[in-house]
């Protein structure tokens, strides 16, 4: 399974939340896609006949996961404080449709998210102080940009992997090592995966490919079986590489 088809496989697995007969004036469909902005679930409203019921299906492909009546729902979204994300709150009342909804994956189109995405993940491999982490960033040019921070996880014992299209030479990364890789694939990619240093809660990647200018779509995970299968591609990517660069030489 190559890089941009992993993305595409958990893209697949996208829930549907599926809002059946709000009331005409009701806003119920844009703030549940507001709250649930990166749960790669997906929603849309849809009416059935005369006096049909108000509730919500939650699916994913031919299998229905919930089904909750709308009120619950305006109760749960009234529940939660302005300005919050968090569908980690424990209440009985929601738990049949909040426990398909507590995502270990997540997904955006949104630079800065994926941006916020690796700095996280940059930052368990550093307080974990071992392990290892691949990441890529298209170019070569781009990884140099990212130097000082891998530089600093290379110096703290974390094992370092950084990938790129050779368009300059080779940016010096301490301990860290660099794979020059001419791959098209890779060349839209922009990752970052860590393997947890020996620790499965830690374990996490960050998954996103190019689609136009400034416009990705990336999946971030805590899911160790996404995680480990991420790792297995970069590293055989890795094995395939002609060219190895580290701080002292080439």
């Amino acid at each position: 399974m190559g890089y941009r088809e992993l993305v595409e496989y958990i893209r697949a697995r996208e829930k549907e939340l599926v809002v059946f007969n709000a009331p005409e004036a009701s806003s119920l469909e844009r703030q549940l896609g507001e709250f649930f902005e990166t749960q790669n679930v997906r929603i849309y409203a849809e009416e059935t006949a005369a006096s049909g019921p108000e509730v919500a299906v939650l699916s994913i492909g031919e299998r229905v996961l919930a089904v909750v009546s709308l009120s619950i729902l305006e109760e749960l979204l009234a529940d939660v404080p302005t300005g919050s994300d968090d569908i980690g709150f424990a209440d009985k009342r929601y738990e049949d449709v909040l426990t398909h909804l507590k995502e270990t994956t997540f997904t955006s189109t949104e630079p800065q998210q994926l941006l916020y995405a690796s700095r996280e993940i940059e930052d368990r491999a550093r307080r974990v102080g071992t392990g290892t982490i691949h990441a890529g960033f298209q170019k070569l040019s781009t990884v140099a940009t990212q130097e000082p921070i891998y530089s600093d996880l290379a110096s703290r014992g974390v094992t370092v992997h950084a990938y790129g299209v050779p368009d300059v030479p080779a940016p010096n990364l301490g301990d860290g090592q660099v794979h020059p890789i001419d791959s098209e694939e890779l060349a839209r990619a922009w990752f970052v995966v860590f393997d947890g240093g020996g620790e499965t809660r830690q374990k996490s990647a960050l998954l996103a490919y190019k689609q136009a200018e400034n416009n990705f779509y990336g999946i971030w995970s805590y899911d160790p079986r996404i995680v480990d299968r991420a790792q297995e591609y970069l590293e055989q990517k890795q094995r395939e590489s002609l060219g190895t660069v580290d701080g002292h030489h080439r």
